[in-house]
């Protein structure tokens, strides 16, 4: 297994942006740690770029969620890259397609709270998929996953992605698939279509050649 530091060099994210990585605990370091195919390198590169807002020569700035995190906006977004390339794996859907769902559901802030309770990147209903997922139902739990890099959100995309997986077999393809997701009726949506714009965005980011881009971070 590579520690976190050895996925960002491969990402161009390393030593050339000329940021000091954040200390973290031993427990927060060993959630670091990663065993990334080049899928989840690439999911990782465009996520990183995805939730920059805003940079100049000598700093980057992260979503406000996530450069606020506890331990490091990159060391999250290399652990939910990992998680979101195993469960695509695990259940035949595309990882860019779980990460465009978590994009338009949250954000990919994995605090964040729908307008009847739902939690999690993929924002599992508690009444439905989300009522045997502990980060869903336990609010003890989501304060001790915020010490996480990974927010414990492998259950939530693990609920997310068998979801997806059925609902696309049930609906016959994607867009519709999508559509029951998120409505419940099998039927191609807005938010189908921005789910799948949000993924080729995600595509376009990955192909990128942001390495060129990270030496202007060079002091």
């Amino acid at each position: 297994m590579r520690r976190i530091l050895a996925l960002t060099v491969a990402l161009g994210a390393g030593p050339a942006f000329g940021l000091a990585q954040p200390e973290t605990t031993p427990e927060a370091q060993e959630a670091q740690e990663v065993q990334a195919g080049p899928e989840a390198v690439a999911l990782a590169r465009a996520l990183d770029e995805r939730l920059t807002v805003w940079r100049s020569r000598t700093r980057r700035v992260y979503a406000a969620h996530c450069r606020h995190a506890r331990v490091g906006c990159r060391a999250r977004i290399v652990a939910f890259a990992r998680l979101l390339s195993e469960a695509g794996r695990r259940h035949g859907v595309d990882p860019f397609l779980l990460a465009a769902m978590a994009m338009k559901e949250t954000g990919f802030n994995p605090f964040a709270t729908g307008g009847i309770g739902e939690r999690g990147l993929v924002q599992l209903h508690p009444r439905g998929v989300g009522s045997r997922v502990r980060f869903v139902r336990n609010e003890s739990y989501r304060r001790y996953c915020a010490r996480r890099a990974d927010a414990c959100q492998g259950e939530v995309i693990e609920a997310g992605a068998e979801l997806i997986a059925s609902t696309t077999r049930t609906c016959g393809n994607i867009p519709d698939g999508l559509g029951r997701y998120n409505s419940g009726i099998c039927q191609t949506t807005r938010y189908s279509e921005r789910v799948l714009a949000e993924r080729q965005r995600l595509l376009t980011l990955a192909k990128a050649d942001v390495r060129a881009d990270a030496a202007a971070f060079v002091d």
